[in-house]
């Protein structure tokens, strides 16, 4: 392998990390926007109560943060 192509193909591998790590930050904010209404709409429903915004918005992070971390974990595991 020539020194420009290494330079390139180490150039598409940064670019594709940076991609694919904007993908993910953009899917972890939609999981935490879905888990948010889920949990004002079963307080709502489910137990005839409007929950203050700021503990819906603890909930939906602490249980985000437990799937995406329990993936990454289990991912991990498996692999090794």
């Amino acid at each position: 392998m020539k020194g420009g192509e290494k330079i390139r193909d180490e150039l598409r591998i940064v670019l594709v990390t940076i991609l694919s790590t904007g993908v993910l930050i953009m899917l972890g904010f939609i999981y935490f926007a879905l888990t948010l209404f889920v949990i004002k709409i079963a307080s709502d429903a489910i137990f005839a109560i409007s929950v203050d915004t700021n503990w819906a918005v603890l909930a939906a992070a602490l249980i985000t943060l437990g799937s995406m971390l329990g993936g990454a974990l289990e991912k991990k595991r498996i692999s090794a």
